[in-house]
């Protein structure tokens, strides 16, 4: 057997993305379209469709979330059809990933804050 290299530290939040969009996904389209197993042919087209935009992201390295992006990557039907995705998915992550769920919460409250200063910031200049 092979082993597994160790992903190296500023590609983790990178790796972990990659794992946890199909799984986001998976669980919107057994919530919504009510499928068994696998996922219906849209839900697919878009899991393999968000892991390429994935694979070429220029931010790969100590990467946020998506929507902490200045540039947006999806086409609009496409990033529409995530966002749906996330809506419905990411509060019922709590119960699956709660780990991946607090830490998204919590980094999206001081990203948040942290566009609230800078705002305020040029307001005074």
């Amino acid at each position: 057997m092979k082993k597994q290299e160790k992903t190296p530290k500023e590609l983790r939040a990178w790796e972990k993305e990659k794992q946890l969009i199909p799984v986001m996904i998976r669980k919107y389209c057994h919530g919504k379209h009510k499928t068994k197993g696998e996922e219906c042919e849209d839900c697919k087209a878009l899991t393999e469709y968000a892991l390429f935009r994935l694979e070429k992201c220029p931010f790969k390295v100590n990467k946020k979330f998506c929507s902490f992006c200045k540039i947006h990557c999806y086409k609009p039907d496409m990033r529409e059809k995530i966002k749906d995705v996330m809506r419905w998915a990411g509060p019922r992550m709590l119960f699956t990933h709660p780990i991946f769920a607090i830490k998204h919460v919590v980094q999206m409250v001081s990203y948040k804050q942290k566009l609230k200063k800078d705002k305020k910031a040029k307001a005074n200049v």
